[in-house]
């Protein structure tokens, strides 16, 4: 029953607890040794009763133990506290020369149920210790049971008690070293813990904002690279839409803008600015807008083409179509578009050789 081995489900707090009370019942034990001998002795009811009290002290202290090893360890320790109490009590009882002693019985108390009772029971035992301190100071003072024992007994014995009391003390001091030692080691522990875990999170920062600033520079290439190909398109889109209604010198007098796919009016727009752009930058005379290649003409294009036309009259140039085969010309005239100011020819080729034959624009 006394041994100190412990269970493996056990607490920290709940070992420590189940090692002391071992020495509590080894240091009762050596009480009941003590008193029996000075009983055996001197015959000294006294001493009897001292006795008797060691063994309730020992039997209390063997039951707050197998209570602790039983989990119940706020009750361990409750029993704890009361044994040595009354014990205590018995004690002054007794012998009232060994209140000096006893008085650390309160001290004891206190010591043990620190770790273990809530804050608002502590507060409760230690004003349950104060008065034990008051009784214990007032029956050793005022109460004598008993005719006092010789001193040659009484001093052997209040060394052994002064020795048990100290054993106590010092494994209780041991045991708060202990304690005080491991919550010291599980903070340093969790502070290398929380240093690693900084150093990790810090690493991470680190390799994130790494990522981050390659994402960023990737990023930044990607729009520059995008803007570049963007200028590259507009570049493309402005040399295709030079293309698409290219305007070709024949002398200088004569310009020629061939016409080819299907029109449209945004189409038509860049046919105008192109013509008015090359008329003004060339001084031509004489515009010829070839729509050979063109596949239909419907009547808003032709709309259109009216009015290019009559913006390139404005400009003091004179007009030239070319190509307009039968099934455009049904679709103009169905249209009802007017081309009786407009000088056309079936062929380009036709209208190339009208203009070099007269050698100047017509007026």
């Amino acid at each position: 029953m006394l041994s100190t081995q412990h269970h493996p489900s056990q607490t920290d707090e709940n070992r420590q607890l189940h090692q002391f009370l071992f020495w509590a019942v080894l240091t009762a034990v050596g009480a009941i040794v003590v008193y029996a001998v000075g009983w055996f002795l001197t015959a000294a009811p006294s001493l009897l009763l001292l006795t008797i009290g060691s063994i309730v002290l020992l039997i209390l202290e063997l039951y707050a133990r197998w209570l602790n090893a039983h989990h119940a360890t706020a009750a361990a320790v409750y029993l704890f506290c009361a044994a040595v109490a009354i014990f205590a009590i018995i004690n002054v009882l007794a012998v009232p020369d060994f209140l000096p002693v006893l008085l650390l019985g309160p001290v004891i108390i206190l010591i043990v149920a620190q770790p273990y009772l809530s804050r608002k029971a502590l507060q409760i035992v230690s004003a349950a210790m104060v008065g034990l301190a008051i009784t214990l100071t007032s029956l050793g003072v005022y109460v004598q049971l008993y005719m006092p024992i010789p001193p040659t007994i009484r001093n052997p014995i209040l060394i052994a008690l002064v020795t048990l009391t100290t054993i106590v003390l010092l494994v209780l001091i041991w045991q708060n070293d202990q304690r005080i030692m491991r919550v010291l080691q599980q903070r340093e522990a969790s502070n290398r813990e929380l240093q690693a875990i900084r150093e990790r999170l810090e690493e991470e920062v680190t390799e994130r904002t790494r990522d981050l600033q390659h994402a960023l520079a990737q990023l930044e290439a990607q729009v520059a690279e995008q803007r570049q190909m963007r200028l590259a398109l507009e570049q493309q889109r402005e040399v295709i839409h030079s293309l698409s209604v290219p305007v070709l010198p024949v002398n200088h007098a004569t310009l020629v803008m061939p016409l080819v796919g299907a029109l449209d009016e945004q189409r038509m727009t860049m046919v105008k600015q192109q013509a008015l752009t090359a008329i003004q930058a060339m001084q031509a005379r004489t515009f010829i807008i070839d729509v050979t290649g063109v596949p239909v003409i419907d009547h808003i294009i032709a709309g259109e083409l009216v009015a290019i036309m009559r913006a390139i009259r404005l400009m003091g140039t004179k007009v030239v179509v070319a190509g307009i085969r039968p099934e455009v010309a049904e679709s103009l005239v169905a249209a009802q578009i007017d081309l009786d100011r407009v000088q056309s020819f079936a062929t380009l080729q036709d209208a190339l050789q009208r203009a070099i034959t007269d050698g100047q624009p017509a007026s």
